[in-house]
């Protein structure tokens, strides 16, 4: 079965059939993948969306695909690549992360948080500053974590 297949096969729901994707998946599966991303099947890109992150942890070299950051998208999907953040190299403006600061989903605030002090955004220390505030703990915990890692450099993503 073909990776888009595998995909658009997936319930919404089971992590295991995803991550057997991620096992098999090669280079030159990585176009295929790209544009699942940007499927019309919000199912079928929410799944790509998390196939992508999963491989960018184990250190794979797959462009990011930034674009996506600036549409309007299923909050798991800006969730996945907020996360992917810290495993690539990005060429993004850390001004494409501020809307998700304010998003209604804690975790994406969180990561986007997270997201938003990797890219080195200029107002980084007053965004960790007011997210030690934030209704959540999830954020408030990114923001200290942050914080204290803020203390000592933040290692840039590794260059792919």
């Amino acid at each position: 079965m073909d990776l888009i297949t595998q995909l658009r096969a997936w319930d919404g729901k089971t992590i295991a059939t995803l991550q057997a994707v991620v096992d098999d998946l090669t280079v030159a599966d990585y176009p295929d993948l790209l544009r699942a991303c940007h499927d019309e099947d919000e199912v079928t890109a929410r799944a790509a969306s998390w196939v992508l992150k999963a491989a960018c942890e184990r250190g794979a070299s797959i462009p990011y695909p930034a674009e996506l950051l600036s549409t309007d998208l299923h909050w798991e999907i800006a969730l996945h690549l907020l996360q992917s953040v810290q495993h690539v190299a990005v060429d993004l403006p850390a001004e494409v992360i501020r809307p998700y600061l304010i998003h209604q989903k804690p975790i994406v605030r969180a990561w986007a948080l997270d997201a938003y002090v990797r890219l080195g955004a200029p107002d980084a220390a007053e965004v960790l500053e007011k997210a030690a505030d934030d209704p959540a703990a999830s954020v408030r915990a990114r923001a200290r974590n942050l914080g204290k890692e803020k203390a000592q450099p933040v290692p840039p993503p590794r260059p792919s």
